[in-house]
């Protein structure tokens, strides 16, 4: 078992980032210190690994810095992913409230929510602090109590948050069923038992119910931290190795990415219409990782560290945008390109990204996974085309819808300038990996 120093650090960071928000005076303090700790600790992670890479030091086998393989990367895009989740988090103000009837659904994030979406980047960070399948269930098991105490505090009793809780319930209680007692259970049952719970965690059919009521409910902030969280990234292969025939779950995933794509094509608003991207996004990581040849594994890990942060980034705006003008709905054009540019090319760019669109970071996992799946399987592979393009489509759509639709104006504002600090590191991120795309590939 090998033990990675660093993700436990960067765990104990973001922990005293989640005390310092809870005990900050007010939400734009609380942001302040949640965007400042995921930022020194993002910069930790990146000067070690650094080192690291370029020293070789130190050279462990039972105890490293950071963990092997794909679990290189994940502490810092879980790190970048929280920047997004906490320096682009709206603090609805009382106008936005008074003006729009639909207050709820415009989402806004106080002391106790940054606190807990700290809580949540820091199980994530840690999931590869330990090189065994049960610290990803571990990890996973505890971000899900933090977003689901958030959501109940927030609408107690509604079904969104008691839909969450099943499925995680379950899921977590079958992953680790299949992992702890697969000796006691027989191989089938332990694969079955594994297969469902990673598939609530991906998102796989039928098991999906979940996420989009959640992401169009809890805060964007919170939805981002969760959904970059690597767990199901982690696990994954242990499905792979306890399926031998796994066609069925490929095409399982194969068609989650087509339901997300169609799904998105008609969602009636925006933070719905991102959630089936994220949706199309997991089948499509699933299905690289499954297939298990070295050019779909690596996309799918670079699809999985490049949406992460892209379509962390892209739900952020959308929240941003809400933020200023009421929830986004298809109810008629909004939005006034003329009077805030940044904030409609900063969408754009991001969501473009997040699906692979071509001169993106993201068109190289794009032509890496499809190479690999289609030495697979066609049928799968057409799928999986018809999944990006769809979701590429959903994106346009609500750049278009949201941010291109009017003449005039209703008042909201362009990209602050910590906005616009949050939205240009990101993009920076994004940009030095495509022009050296080899030092992200596991």
């Amino acid at each position: 078992m090998t033990v990675a120093v660093v993700p436990f650090v960067a765990a104990a960071f973001l922990l005293a980032g989640s005390v310092a928000a809870r005990r900050a005076p007010d939400p734009r303090a609380a942001r302040a210190a949640a965007a400042g700790c995921v930022t020194v600790t993002a910069l930790g992670v990146a000067a070690t690994m650094a080192v690291t890479r370029w020293t070789g030091w130190p050279d462990g086998h039972q105890v490293g810095l950071l963990a092997p393989g794909s679990g290189w990367w994940m502490p810092f895009v879980t790190c970048l992913a929280g920047l997004g989740a906490t320096a682009l988090a709206p603090i609805t103000p009382p106008l936005t409230a008074a003006t729009h009837g639909d207050a709820r659904a415009v989402a806004s994030h106080d002391q106790a929510t940054f606190a807990r979406i700290m809580l949540v980047l820091a199980c994530g960070a840690a999931a590869t602090a330990v090189a065994d399948p049960v610290a990803a269930v571990i990890s996973w098991a505890l971000s899900a109590c933090v977003v689901w105490r958030e959501m109940r505090e927030r609408a107690p009793g509604r079904g969104p948050t008691r839909l969450f809780a099943l499925h995680h319930f379950v899921g977590v209680g079958a992953c680790a069923a299949g992992l702890l007692l697969a000796d006691g259970l027989g191989g089938t049952a332990a694969a079955l038992l594994l297969v469902a719970g990673v598939g609530v965690r991906q998102c796989l059919l039928p098991l999906h119910l979940w996420f989009e009521p959640f992401a169009r409910t809890a805060p964007a902030g919170l939805v981002v931290a969760f959904a970059a969280g690597p767990a199901g990234v982690l696990l994954l292969p242990e499905v792979g190795r306890a399926v031998p025939d796994r066609g069925w779950v490929v095409a399982a995933a194969a068609m989650t990415a087509l339901l997300g794509a169609g799904l998105g094509l008609v969602a009636r608003d925006v933070r719905s219409a991102l959630a089936q991207v994220g949706l199309v996004l997991s089948g499509i990581v699933s299905c690289g990782v499954l297939i298990g040849s070295e050019p779909a594994r690596s996309g799918a890990v670079l699809a999985w560290q490049v949406g992460a942060v892209a379509a962390g980034g892209a739900t952020m705006i959308a929240a941003a945008t809400e933020a200023r003008r009421g929830p986004m709905l298809l109810t008629g054009p909004g939005g006034c390109f003329a009077r805030t540019p940044r904030l409609a090319v900063a969408f754009l760019l991001f969501g473009l990204t997040s699906i692979g669109f071509p001169a993106t970071l993201g068109f190289i996992w794009e032509d890496l996974l499809l190479d690999g799946v289609g030495g697979w399987s066609l049928p799968v592979t057409g799928a999986l085309v018809l999944a990006i393009a769809g979701a590429g489509a959903t994106v346009m759509k609500w750049y278009f819808a949201g941010y291109t639709g009017r003449r005039d104006h209703v008042g909201e504002q362009d990209l602050t300038p910590r906005e616009s600090n949050a939205v240009t590191v990101l993009l920076a991120a994004l940009i030095l990996g495509e022009l050296a795309p080899a030092l992200l590939l596991p």
